[in-house]
C-alpha cells in the first residue's frame, strides 16, 4: 500500500504544449496576478513584486508549460519585462488604452479585476505588445525626457515668480515679459530692491532655483550633443538634422523614442504612432473625419508641429502649401497639415538614409 502511495506522489502533471497566460497588475511592492490555462480562468492571487517568485510558482503549478505574461506600460518601464524574459517567461507590455474594457469594469476597478481583464484579453489574443527598446536606447531616452522635465520646472518657476510680482503690485516691463527665461529678465529681477525683507528673500530663493535649473539644462544639452556623435546615432542624426526646423533636440528625441524605424511598415502606421492623423467616425457609406486624434506620442508630436512653423519659412514648397491652406483654414489647422507633410518627408529620408532636399514636391 505504501509503495502505491509513493508512486502516486511521484507522478507529476506535465503541461508541455499548454499555454499559461498571466495578467499582471504591477505596483512597487506587490503584484496582482491572474492565471488563465489556455482560455480558462484558473485563479487570481497577490504576491510580492518578485519575478523569481512568480516563476517558481509557475514551475511548481504548471511544469513545462509555455508561460506568457503581460502588463500595462507605466511607472516600471520595461524592467519587469526583462526580468521575466530572462527567466524564460514570454512577456509583452501593452498600451493601457488598448485593453478591452466594459462599463462594469470602469465602475468597479480593483487590482484583481485589472489583472483578470488583462489575462482574459491576452488569452483570447485581443492585445498586442508595444515596441521594447534595448536598454542602451531606453537609457538615452531618459536623458532627453529629463531635459523636458527641467524645462517644465523652469516654466513653473516663471509662473510662480510672475504670480508673486502680480500679488505685490510689481509690473513687468513689456521688453522683459517673454514666455521664456532671458538673461535680461533675470538681471531686472535682481535689480529690484523691495523694502520688505521677506519679499527680497523670496525673490532671491526663486532666482537661486532658476540658476540651478539653467545650469542643469546647459549640462543636459551638452550631454545630448555628445550623444548625437556616438556611432549608433551619428549617421541618422546628420540625415534628420538636414530637415528644416529639426534641431538637435528634435532629432535626438526622434532617434531615442522611435529606435528602429523599420518597425513601421509604411508612413500611415508611423503617422498613426506619432498622432498627426485625423480622428475618423464612419458608418456605412458615410465617412466623417474629425479633429486631430487625441492619441499621440506626446514627446514627438509637439516638436514636429514646432518644426513645421520654421519649415514654412525655409522650404518654398511648404511655404506655398501653407499659404494655400490658410485661405480656407485657420493657421492652427493648416500647420497640422504641414506637420503631416513634414513628418512624411522625415519618414522618407530616414528610411532611405538620404538628406532632406528643399523645394522638392516629392
Amino acid at each position: 500500500m505504501d509503495t502505491k502511495l509513493s508512486k502516486i506522489r511521484d507522478i507529476r502533471v506535465d503541461f508541455s504544449g499548454k499555454n499559461i497566460y498571466l495578467g499582471l497588475d504591477v505596483h512597487k511592492k506587490n503584484w496582482s496576478v491572474t492565471v488563465y490555462l489556455e482560455d480558462l480562468f484558473f485563479q487570481t492571487f497577490h504576491q510580492e513584486s518578485d519575478a523569481k517568485r512568480l516563476f517558481d510558482y509557475l514551475d511548481k503549478t504548471f511544469p513545462n508549460g509555455q508561460y506568457k505574461a503581460c502588463y500595462e506600460a507605466g511607472f516600471c518601464g520595461f524592467s519587469i519585462h526583462r526580468e521575466l524574459t530572462a527567466l524564460g517567461i514570454e512577456c509583452i507590455v501593452v498600451n493601457p488604452a488598448d485593453v478591452p474594457q466594459t462599463n462594469k469594469g470602469t465602475l468597479s476597478k480593483t487590482d484583481a479585476s485589472d489583472s483578470k481583464r488583462l489575462a482574459a484579453a491576452f488569452s483570447k489574443g485581443f492585445v498586442k505588445g508595444i515596441y521594447i527598446p534595448d536598454q542602451d536606447t531606453e537609457s538615452d531616452r531618459q536623458l532627453l525626457r529629463y531635459r523636458k522635465k527641467i524645462q517644465n520646472h523652469l516654466q513653473s518657476k516663471r509662473k510662480v515668480l510672475k504670480s508673486l510680482l502680480h500679488i505685490v503690485g510689481i509690473k513687468i516691463p513689456v521688453e522683459y515679459d517673454k514666455p521664456y527665461w532671458t538673461n535680461n529678465f533675470v538681471q531686472w529681477i535682481r535689480s529690484l530692491n523691495p523694502q520688505e525683507s521677506s519679499l527680497k528673500m523670496t525673490l532671491q530663493l526663486i532666482l537661486d532655483d532658476v540658476e540651478i535649473l539653467r545650469k542643469r539644462l546647459f549640462q543636459t544639452n551638452k550631454l545630448i550633443r555628445e550623444l548625437s556623435t556616438q556611432e549608433k546615432y551619428a549617421q541618422m542624426y546628420d540625415v534628420l538634422i538636414s530637415t528644416p526646423g529639426v534641431g538637435i533636440i528634435t532629432a535626438m528625441t526622434l532617434l531615442t523614442e522611435i529606435g528602429n524605424i523599420e518597425r513601421f511598415e509604411c508612413f500611415s502606421k508611423f503617422n498613426s504612432f506619432i498622432g498627426l492623423c485625423p480622428s475618423e467616425f464612419s458608418s456605412g457609406d458615410m465617412i466623417h473625419k474629425g479633429k486631430i486624434t487625441p492619441r499621440n506620442h506626446n514627446a514627438i508630436r509637439p516638436l514636429i508641429i514646432e518644426a513645421s512653423w520654421i519649415a514654412i519659412r525655409t522650404d518654398p514648397v511648404l511655404t506655398l502649401k501653407f499659404h494655400e491652406l490658410i485661405k480656407y483654414k485657420t493657421k492652427k489647422r493648416a500647420i497640422v497639415i504641414i506637420a503631416r507633410k513634414l513628418l512624411s518627408r522625415i519618414f522618407s529620408i530616414w528610411t532611405k538614409k538620404l538628406e532632406y532636399q528643399k523645394g522638392k514636391i516629392k
